[in-house]
């Protein structure tokens, strides 16, 4: 399916419409012959319908009669030809366009104030020659099409600048930085009509979206070739001036065909290159037509088109095109940068002038040149400081701080964040660099915590909010903080939401305290490990098991999302000792274990993690016992037996007693019984009492 693309600044311009509108009214409000000294415009369909209307197209004055109308066209007319038709005798209408007019008197301004003029254009274009004219010859023309043939200087102490109302913007800019470094004054006007930039910047953007361009208008004017020129450099372009010059085969294979035309084109000769593409482009069928106020018609419809209000005018009347700027104290107003160097820009507002900008109306960034803020081309926006024509002055940085205040004005009212750098640590807090202003940043608002050195945060880009505005005192207070806790309630939630009981998550201990640690389970957020979930054990303090920025698995044993707390455990993650105890111990086997309590009325010995037995006071020696400490002390190593073993109750009896008991007798040593006389042969009697009553009497006979 075929595609249309038809540019909404295609055709006539505003000089253009003007013009016609004068030229038709003289021929209808005068019985005299209205004559025209070259052609009003350069489309040749166009001049031919005017002479169908008794309107003449002369080459010299020779050709008129006395007592006609002279009607200058577009393009303008020096003094000379003015001289000359008054001494012809002819009435002279001023056609000329309002842009035309005012570059007019920008050179002869010039000239007066002693300027050398410089009128940068075409050398053969009859709007330049008229320039030129104006101020009687003096003027020197360059041609950015031949830069070979440029001037070097040296010229006049004072340069001043004026250019073809037709000209692309860059090639002003060309001539311009290529003249300034020859002169020590200069004076620059950009006279280019903003017209022809709109119609040269859709030129270019059309042709980007087409796969063929064609451009409507005559082979004369300069404005359409340029038009072709900016088309061929980017797309398959033609120039053509009816539909009958369209070759069929430029369309095949093509999925989309631009059109658009030169000021000089009606719209009746654009309607009618449209209007043959919707025939044989795709034989009128399965075409999209994008239009912009194309429509069939021939001149007088066009001319109809233009604003009647506005009578034919004469060169005593001619007014400057009102969309040209005021310029008034305080206002911001959009400009054009023409030139630029290291210690100024110039820049174009739409009036009568160019003003320069130093550089420290540029920007309050510290800069070594110009050339790092702006470029030629480029579109900013500018305050009047004073406007009092030479005098005037502008300044591009204070405009950027108000627009920036009424920015953060608008930021303020609607509490939108803005961006910024912190630039230093001042007494209370920061200084903060928003769009070039500089806020305030209390100490108490730069971050979640309190923060001891305010320097390490100098350097750092961050957003804010405004709490505080006075817009009348440029003061703005910001807080760093309610972004922080916005960005971190934000988080919480999200990790809040995906959490539940039983999951087990990936942390980084944070914190160690008296009672537990602190664990980080991602985005900030902490889960409390309490001291009872850290190990089976009895521990003295987290840090027996734990340092911090230690990584390790937990389990989320409690969400309390209103409180924000999570609880969470790591020795859970591991079976409960007491599980295998009646597997392991056993009542009659030896264990090992150290001492880690004393009680009134036992000992605690550890056997392994979270396993304590407990040896009773009366299990703890086979002679009685007073206090356990009497028989073990903290920290010992012990070996005891099993007594009783009860995993339901956890319960575990050890026994050192017992242990005592049963330890087998060193051996000893076998001494020889002495022998008692008058028993060596007798049995040795099992009764005490008989062996005390046998020793005695033994000792009786001895005595006797």
């Amino acid at each position: 399916m075929g595609k249309i693309i038809i540019g909404k600044k295609a055709g006539f311009c505003f000089g253009v419409e003007r013009a016609l509108k004068i030229a038709l009214e003289c021929q209808t409000q005068n019985q005299q012959p209205v004559y025209i000294l070259g052609p009003l415009i350069h489309n040749p369909r166009v001049i031919t319908d005017l002479e169908k209307r008794g309107i003449q197209t002369v080459t010299d004055l020779a050709e008129t009669k006395p007592g006609g109308i002279l009607l200058i066209r577009s393009h303008g007319a020096g003094p000379t030809v003015l001289a000359a038709a008054e001494k012809k005798g002819l009435k002279v209408i001023d056609a000329t366009c309002p842009f035309v007019k005012q570059e007019q008197l920008l050179a002869r301004g010039l000239r007066e104030d002693g300027y050398q003029v410089v009128v940068v254009g075409d050398p053969n274009h009859p709007e330049v020659q008229a320039v030129v004219d104006g101020v009687n010859q003096e003027a020197i023309i360059v041609d950015p099409a031949v830069p070979e043939k440029w001037p070097t200087g040296p010229y006049k102490p004072k340069l001043g600048i004026v250019c073809q109302t037709t000209l692309p913007q860059e090639s002003l800019a060309k001539v311009v930085a290529a003249l300034l470094p020859g002169a020590k004054e200069v004076k620059i006007y950009n006279t280019i009509c903003h017209a022809t930039r709109e119609r040269q910047g859709e030129t270019g953007e059309l042709a980007r979206q087409v796969d063929l361009l064609l451009v409507v208008g005559g082979r004369n004017s300069a404005n359409t070739r340029k038009l072709v020129e900016i088309g061929s450099s980017l797309t398959p372009t033609y120039h053509i001036e009816s539909e009958k010059e369209i070759n069929p085969q430029w369309l095949a294979g093509k999925k989309i065909i631009g059109v658009t035309a030169g000021a000089s084109t009606p719209q009746g000769q654009i309607s009618e290159v449209v209007d043959w593409l919707k025939q044989n482009y795709t034989g009128g069928r399965g075409i999209t037509m994008e239009e912009n106020q194309v429509t069939n018609g021939q001149l007088t419809e066009e001319v109809d088109k233009v604003d009647n209000d506005q009578p034919a005018m004469d060169s005593e009347e001619m007014l400057l095109n009102q969309e040209i700027p005021r310029l008034e104290e305080g206002k911001i107003v959009e400009g054009t940068v023409v030139a630029v160097n290291d210690d100024e820009i110039a820049v174009n507002v739409g009036g009568k002038s160019d003003f320069t900008i130093p550089l420290a109306e540029l920007t309050s960034a510290k800069v070594d040149s110009a050339r790092e803020v702006a470029k030629v081309g480029d579109k900013i926006k500018v305050m009047v400081l004073k406007a009092e024509d030479e005098k005037t002055r502008l300044s591009k940085r204070k405009a950027d701080e108000e627009l920036a205040w009424q920015e953060l004005k608008d930021d303020f009212e609607q509490h939108r964040r803005v961006s910024g750098k912190i630039i230093r640590a001042i007494k209370g807090g920061l200084q903060v660099n928003i769009n070039g202003l500089i806020a305030f940043l209390p100490a108490s608002q730069a971050d979640l915590g309190y923060v001891a050195d305010l320097t390490k945060l100098e350097g750092v880009e961050a957003e804010f909010y405004l709490i505080d505005f006075e817009p009348q005192r440029h003061r703005a207070v910001l807080s760093r903080k309610e972004v922080l806790q916005e960005e971190r309630d934000a988080v919480e939630a999200k990790v809040y939401a995906e959490l539940e009981e039983g999951q087990t998550r990936d942390g980084v201990v944070t914190r160690l305290t008296p009672f537990g640690a602190f664990v980080d389970l991602g985005d900030g957020v902490e889960g409390l490990l309490h001291i009872s979930e850290i190990a089976w054990e009895r521990i003295p303090h987290p840090s027996a098991r734990l340092k911090e920025g230690q990584e390790l698995q937990v389990l989320v044993i409690k969400v309390d999302r209103e409180a924000k707390r999570i609880s969470l455990s790591l020795k859970q993650l591991s079976p409960h000792p007491w599980s295998k105890v009646g597997e392991k111990y056993k009542v009659g086997d030896m264990v090992e274990g150290k001492v880690v309590r004393l009680t009134s009325f036992g000992a605690f010995v550890n056997l392994e993690e979270g396993v304590d037995g407990l040896i009773h006071i009366s299990q703890l020696s086979g002679e009685r016992v007073e206090k356990p400490e009497e028989v073990v002390t903290i920290g010992e190593t012990v070996r005891a037996r099993v007594v009783k073993v009860d995993p339901e109750q956890k319960r575990i009896g050890l026994s050192l007693r017992e242990q005592q008991e049963r330890k087998p007798e060193p051996p000893r040593e076998q001494k020889q019984a002495q022998s008692i006389p008058g028993l060596e042969e007798k049995p040795l009697s099992s009764n005490l009492g008989d062996l005390l009553a046998e020793k005695m009497g033994l000792n009786n006979d001895q005595e006797e």
